[in-house]
């Protein structure tokens, strides 16, 4: 039988190597040749939303308890959010991955709670300049299109016939829409964006296919405007969802046949088609002497097989006819969504790293490689339950 040794005092210890200090000398990034890249990327639900809202960056923000940091990255793909919360069809709650689980997330009600917050948000807007623009009509497509132009800087005016904003949503019953409500949400949107709005205008141009005076470029809003209102002669026809950019100083919006005549539950669209004339109107303006901004890239899409939903647990349903849109109601909520495809610092990634070569990222919601050591491994990328990690090879 073997004698058990006990050890009484640290000279006792048998010898054995030991290394003083660390081994980040030694760079074993060399030895990969699959590199980890980490990259957000649309989600199911954002990929049929129409406004193309990245709906689990905001939600993520409320989470965190940010309600208004959520508001505000809402408001930057949809400046109309009481009213889409309330109308819009919400295809983006048909591919929820959660329902998988449970039930799919309250999307459409979030928006409506974050729209209706008597809040004073503000958000980010870039150094006025001396270019003019003018829409007629103040239908969601004309209020979208004016505050993504106010925001870039330009000095936009929204002139309105009638003696109330709104163009066709006016009218609509209260079982549809409150009045009250869509006020409130023309009014945040005109304050946001320092636009002016006129009601009751004269609308009228100098000459046909010449703006009025003082304005560089002339829009003409379908959803505002009735139908027996004419296009001035020389107006320029424009898509927003063609490519192409706006030609002319007087353009009359031509919306494809799916969005004519206004249809209500369609909002969403609408307000999609705002933002992508206002880019349109803006790249024309900017040839004028400003200078071109730089294309953004379009994120690449997260499939729902991506997802490891078996790493999700179930969660506590509550009654949804008892449930309470307050702020604790709205970051409960927003738990449940699993941020499909966008990084929440659930930090799988770096407890799993067995290089210790992956770490949070301090200015974003998201992790760093460390390229000089990461030996490409894919343990972090099998790791992550959302899709964000993926393994490449870059040498290529």
């Amino acid at each position: 039988m073997q004698t058990r040794t006990v050890i009484k005092t640290l000279s006792e210890l048998p010898t054995a190597p030991t290394t003083i200090g660390t081994m980040v000398w030694n760079q074993t990034g060399d030895w990969r040749y699959l590199t980890p890249l980490v990259a957000d990327k649309l989600a199911p639900c954002a990929q049929h939303c129409p406004a193309g809202i990245p709906i689990p960056r905001h939600l993520g923000a409320v989470t965190r308890g940010d309600i208004e940091g959520g508001l505000a990255l809402l408001l930057a793909y949809n400046p109309l959010p009481g009213l889409t919360g309330r109308l819009c069809y919400h295809p983006c709650q048909t591919k929820c991955v959660r329902r998988r689980i449970d039930r799919t997330i309250s999307i459409q009600e979030m928006e409506r709670f974050l729209g209706d917050l008597a809040t004073d948000v503000t958000i980010e807007k870039s150094e006025r300049t001396d270019q003019r623009v003018t829409i007629i009509g103040s239908g969601p497509l004309g209020l979208s299109c004016a505050f993504y132009l106010g925001c870039q800087g330009y000095r936009v005016a929204v002139l309105e016939p009638s003696d109330q904003a709104g163009g066709a949503l006016v009218g609509l019953s209260p079982g549809k829409i409150e009045p009250t409500v869509l006020s409130h949400e023309i009014n945040r949107l005109i304050r946001l964006a320092d636009i002016r709005l006129e009601t009751g205008a004269n609308i009228g141009v100098a000459k046909p296919g010449e703006p009025p005076a003082q304005a560089d470029l002339v829009i003409l809003d379908p959803t505002g405007l009735s139908e027996e209102f004419c296009a001035p002669s020389g107006a320029v026809a424009c898509d927003p969802f063609a490519a192409g950019s706006v030609i002319g100083s007087v353009v009359s919006v031509q919306l494809p046949k799916n969005l004519t005549p206004f249809k209500v539950p369609m909002i969403a669209h609408y307000i999609a088609a705002g933002r992508l004339l206002a880019k349109k109107a803006s790249d024309g303006l900017r040839r004028k002497g400003l200078e071109q901004p730089a294309m953004d890239r379009s994120p690449l899409a997260v499939s729902t097989e991506s997802i490891r939903i078996e790493r999700f647990p179930a969660a506590e349903m509550r009654d949804k006819q008892k449930e309470t849109w307050d702020r604790e109601g709205a970051m409960q909520e927003a738990e449940r969504c699993l941020s499909c495809g966008t990084c929440n610092l659930c930090l799988k990634c770096v407890s799993f790293c067995p290089d210790a070569s992956i770490r949070p990222e301090g200015r974003n919601v998201t992790v760093e490689v460390d390229l000089d050591h990461c030996k490409g491994c894919g343990i972090c990328a099998y790791e992550c339950p959302r899709g964000v990690i993926t393994m490449e090879d870059i040498s290529v």
